[in-house]
């Protein structure tokens, strides 16, 4: 019998330890969504690539309002990567126990532009992974769309490897065929 993972539902006191001099782990809450604008604003190449449109507020709301089949709001997890000044300057935001017991489903990870080729979301992943493991989590999987290939190339450095494909999926104006990556930790 496989045991699901048991971590208490996310409030802003979930956080993990990350090894970045001048970052924090914030849990963030459904209320924090208009703190995420500006971050998701900066991300647009991002989100224009997923949705086909730059991002507004609702985009934002939605992180925290959409949850795979069979999970629930207990279920999904936040976090935010702030700055020393405070600002969010990256997003990681997964669905525990999906698509099954004790793995994790990374539904996006954002960076802010000046930080991407730098090492930090690399690092942001390897403290969430080691978390995962402490949590009783054995693996994480996520999609990539298909004509990301920055992305892909980033989770396959992560160890990642090609599950499945899927798709098409419609997400804002974009047809999108998505690849299932997987990972053990």
């Amino acid at each position: 019998m496989t045991l699901a993972c048991h971590v208490p539902a996310m409030d802003r006191t979930t956080t993990f330890p990350i090894s970045l001099s001048g970052f924090d782990i914030e849990g963030l809450i459904e209320a924090d969504a208009p703190r995420l604008i500006q971050l998701y604003q900066g991300c647009s190449d991002y989100i224009v690539l997923e949705r086909g449109h730059p991002p507004d507020a609702a985009v934002a709301l939605e992180e925290f309002r959409s949850f795979p089949p069979g999970r629930t709001e207990a279920d999904k997890f936040v976090f935010g990567l702030k700055s020393a000044t405070g600002e969010l300057v990256g997003m990681l935001a997964c669905d525990r126990n999906y698509p099954q017991a004790r793995s994790w489903w990374i539904a996006l990870l954002l960076m802010d532009p000046a930080l991407r080729g730098q090492s930090v979301a690399k690092t942001l992943c390897a403290g969430f992974f080691s978390w995962l493991k402490t949590q009783g989590a054995d693996r994480v999987e996520l999609a990539v769309f298909a004509e990301n290939k920055a992305g892909l190339r980033f989770w396959e450095g992560q160890g990642f490897m090609l599950v499945r494909t899927a798709g098409p999926v419609s997400i804002g104006t974009k047809q999108h065929s998505l690849q299932v990556l997987a990972r053990a930790l």
